[in-house]
């Protein structure tokens, strides 16, 4: 059960973090405007930082798994981005 809500909190930062890389690449016109707002744009680094930290605890494996997990995210959002467009 932990591995699966670990995994989901991975993908889950993954799916922040598409919209606040393309609104700081594309501009603010590109992204939802919650994306924009300085303090999401922390907090999501403070999430990504700290998920990789906490994986890399239990060993290299978990931290390559959780690179896996937040680019899974990262890719999902990107695809739903480019249906709704």
């Amino acid at each position: 059960m932990f591995n699966m809500t670990y995994a989901i909190i991975g993908v889950l930062i993954g799916l922040v973090v598409e919209p606040v890389g393309r609104s700081m690449n594309h501009g603010v016109a590109a992204a939802p405007l919650w994306a924009s707002n300085p303090l999401i744009k922390l907090l999501t680094t403070i999430a990504v930082f700290g998920f990789f930290i906490f994986s890399a605890t239990f060993g290299f494996k978990y931290a390559i798994y959780a690179f896996i997990e937040v680019i899974v995210g990262v890719f999902i959002s990107f695809t739903m981005a480019r249906k709704a467009s």
